[in-house]
């Protein structure tokens, strides 16, 4: 009979704590549970467990310095995956872990079909890392007869030494890889070490677009001319993908190409001469390809090429996932959550960046703050949520209106801010006015409870270097003018003047 394989956790909050060991257990794991650090090592040296999933914040000693003492008996053949559990407010925690050496983090609350897919990946690197270890040994061993055979074996002998020099820097670049949270940084060092490690003559890595999930997209390339690559996207509806969601091993393109003839990605990539293709898979789905072209010296890829760049693909999906992750954190502390905007936050950095630009360039920056007339009759008539509803239809009016690389975002309550760059004033009221004007032709719901019957705003405009030299006196410039506009009347722009100053 199988050996069940061991899990320990160490998780302070007892009710989690039963519902992971819990759930471990009915997925066929041998699960043992901890509340403390201290005890957590204890039980270590006792289980020998095949894995560790450490919760950052402990009572007495933390899970980072549990951790790191757990790391200080690691050996080579004695690798014991730790998996760090965290609260969605410590990302720095979470850059410390894994720099630290932690394998993966999981963010609680979590869904437990991810956590245990986490658990699984973490358990098939630690099995790779003791059959490396114990291949290593073995051709190490194999090493000492070879050196004792014939010429004719020299050539084998060499193979072999590439091999095992290739397997141990697996374990190497898995380690580096994973703790490389930066998403343009982590494709490039991919790129990097697959051209090093299989000495071919260009790279690319396709990744799904944000803005178009339907589409992938070049982020990264090497030995390639930007006029080659340019504009270069692949259609997910396209036969290859069915293809590779069916086939995920790398393989080389030649051969897919007899299975799959009606593909135009897959033309497009044999026209650039590609020969390797590994498809990124992240929860069942090809989220990216790693592209290969041909070896730099004579000789196609072999076999044992392909199982490497296979192992590889592995972890590079893990750490692409990560850094997916982290990305997405960290720009929900930029986004305003009702209104999906950007927040008062970014706007502030924004505004600070877009004025040292103008500082340099003399390129000119103009700043709209609008806001809501009437807002809390609309309010106190039909309820917090229906105006909630109103700033949402608002927002995506003003997402719809404003030029491409103007920055929109929630100012606060019912207010808005719209920083224009390289636009003057002139140019700035055009705008303003369009938004207005957007807003009053917008229906909303229940509307007609407004003193002048419809939901309208009033916008005040400011702009860089006539009315201001920073941003805290632009800013008060574009209020000022806003105050003006509501004085006058409401559902109007007005540009500051100096008069509106008392």
């Amino acid at each position: 009979m199988q050996r069940k394989q061991k899990i320990l956790i160490v998780e302070d909050h007892k009710d989690m704590l039963n519902i992971i060991t819990r759930y471990l257990a009915e997925q066929g794991f041998e699960a043992i549970g901890t509340e403390t650090a201290e005890v957590g090592l204890q039980r270590f040296e006792e289980e020998k467990p095949d894995m560790v999933l450490m919760d950052i914040m402990l009572p007495g000693m933390s899970g980072l310095e549990a951790m790191s003492r757990l790391k200080e008996q690691f050996t080579a053949d004695n690798y014991v995956p730790i998996i760090l559990i965290t609260a969605k407010n410590t990302i720095s925690d979470i850059v410390l872990g894994l720099e630290s050496g932690a394998d993966d983090y999981i963010v609680k609350p979590f869904n437990f079909e991810e956590l245990l897919a986490r658990v699984r990946t973490a358990l098939r690197l630690k099995e790779l890392n003791e059959t490396l270890v114990r291949q290593t040994k073995e051709l190490a061993e194999a090493n000492d007869k070879i050196n004792q055979l014939n010429r004719s074996l020299m050539s084998k002998n060499k193979e072999l030494r590439r091999n095992i020099f290739n397997l141990r820097n697996l374990f190497e670049v898995s380690l580096e890889l994973n703790s490389i949270l930066d998403l343009k940084r982590l494709i490039n060092s991919v790129l990097l070490t697959l051209v090093g490690q299989f000495s071919c003559k260009n790279a690319l890595f396709f990744y799904t677009q944000r803005q178009n999930k339907g589409r992938m997209e070049v982020l990264n390339s090497k030995g390639f001319y930007q006029d080659e690559i340019e504009n270069l996207q692949l259609t997910k509806s396209d036969p290859l993908f069915d293809y590779l969601t069916e086939h995920t091993r790398p393989d080389r393109l030649e051969t897919i190409y007899e299975q799959v003839r009606k593909s135009e990605a897959l033309s497009r990539l044999l026209a650039l001469k590609m020969d390797i293709l590994s498809p990124i898979v992240i929860k069942k789905k090809v989220e990216g390809l790693i592209c290969l072209g041909p070896r730099v010296k004579k000789g196609s890829h072999s076999e044992r090429d392909l199982e490497h760049i296979s192992i590889l693909t592995n972890i590079i999906a893990i750490a692409v996932h990560n850094a997916y992750l982290y990305e997405q954190v960290e720009e929900l502390s930029y986004t305003d959550g009702m209104t999906a905007l950007h927040n008062y936050r970014y706007f502030e950095l924004r505004l600070k960046e877009e004025i040292l630009r103008h500082k340099r360039t003399q390129s000119g920056l103009s700043l709209l703050i609008l806001d809501v007339d009437y807002f809390k009759n609309y309010n106190d008539q039909m309820g917090h949520p229906a105006g909630d509803r109103v700033l949402r239809k608002i927002a995506a009016v003003l997402k719809e209106t404003v030029r491409e690389n103007d920055i929109v975002a929630r100012y606060g309550g019912e207010e808005f801010a719209v920083i224009m760059p390289g636009e003057d004033k002139k140019g700035a009221f055009v705008l303003a006015d369009r938004i207005r004007d957007a807003v009053e032709k917008t229906y909303f719901e229940h509307e007609e409870v407004q003193p002048n019957g419809k939901i309208t705003v009033s916008i005040g405009c400011a702009a860089l270097p006539e009315d201001a030299d920073d941003a805290n006196d632009l800013i008060h410039k574009a209020d000022t003018a806003l105050y003006a506009a509501k004085k006058a009347g409401r559902n109007q722009v007005k540009i500051f003047t100096p008069e509106m100053v008392q």
